[in-house]
């Protein structure tokens, strides 16, 4: 019981440390999302702490995620009328956008010879981890693949995001807030929540939309990939 506790609040402290950092150092090296899991990983070798055990000890952080999901459900209702205004717009996007990301992650590992299971582990990684582990196990990939790709396409997503924004001059809120919602899951959404509640909301809508069209398409794709010679 000690031991979960400590490593619940060596984590926090790990990630308020990395904030502190980042204020004075910004960029991507030293960004809490990078510089937090790196501080974790040299405490957890130099204690000789197997993962597994770290991992049971913070279960109560992971389980967090899950509330926080339902938690955007409140900025959802207070810019309905919004959202309804632009429903088509979102949907067609979201469409589109979510079968190109999957479309093209299969398509990368095809060419690059990874295998079957990199190709279906691949598919949820535009979704929220908690959905996406779930899909995964579900299709036949292995989750801590997909759990990979999933935070590195949430990383490119936040630090790109902007980049892409500023290039394209892009400065409707309801433009913003997809970019980040497709691109960057929750950690899109909590960057556009910085930009505007309107940004913000619709990142929200987003990334929940994705997560349904993810195991869509996911359905109608695997088939597919299990009739492949890889």
């Amino acid at each position: 019981m000690v031991s979960k506790i400590f490593y619940v609040i060596i984590t926090v402290l790990f990630y308020l440390f990395a904030k502190k950092v980042s204020r004075k150092k910004p960029g991507l090296l030293f960004s809490p999302i990078i510089l937090t899991p790196v501080m974790l990983i040299i405490l957890l070798l130099i204690m000789h702490i197997p993962y597994k055990e770290y991992a049971n000890g913070t279960l109560p952080l992971n389980e967090l995620l899950d509330v926080v999901t339902v938690a955007f459900a409140l900025p959802l209702y207070q810019n309905w009328s919004f959202l309804v205004k632009n429903w088509r717009v979102i949907v067609c996007s979201l469409v589109a956008g979510s079968l190109v990301a999957v479309v093209y992650g299969i398509l990368c590992t095809y060419l690059l010879s990874m295998g079957k299971d990199y190709m279906l582990s691949i598919i949820p990684r535009i979704v929220t981890i908690p959905i996406a582990v779930s899909l995964s196990e579900s299709i036949g990939g292995t989750p801590a693949i997909t759990v990979l790709f999933s935070m590195l396409t949430c990383f490119v997503g936040v630090f790109i995001g902007p980049s892409i924004i500023k290039y394209f001059s892009i400065k409707h809120p309801l433009s913003i807030g997809m970019v980040y919602g497709l691109g960057a899951q929750a950690l899109g959404t909590a960057k556009a929540f910085k930009i505007g509640e309107k940004e913000g909301t619709t990142s929200s809508v987003s990334f929940i939309l994705t997560a349904i069209l993810t195991v869509i398409w996911a359905l109608i794709l695997t088939p597919f990939i299990h009739t492949l010679n890889v």
